[in-house]
């Protein structure tokens, strides 16, 4: 695991959600949801939006693109977050 996917993972589980499940998987950041919500893409939404937001709040100058998958249940979803800093 590279120091900026460990990082990265600390923070999403400090300050967006304790109770998300994180892992790293190839160059993935895996979130598993705990619950199955009624709605898995107004979930899925609300989490990339908070993961985006501390990305870019607590690693503003980064030089690599961040990929993640949001999973629930059957249901997943990715999203990247393209390098800010060259």
């Amino acid at each position: 695991m590279n120091i900026l996917h460990e990082n990265i993972m600390d923070m999403i589980g400090e300050k967006c959600s304790p109770e998300w499940h994180l892992k790293l998987f190839m160059d993935h950041i895996v979130i598993s949801l705990p619950n199955e919500p009624n709605d898995f893409r107004f979930a899925y939404s609300k989490a990339k939006q908070e993961i985006t937001e501390c990305v870019q709040q607590h690693f503003p100058e980064r030089n690599a693109e961040l990929l993640f998958e949001v999973r629930n249940g059957s249901w997943n979803c990715s999203f990247k977050l393209r390098k800010n800093a060259d």
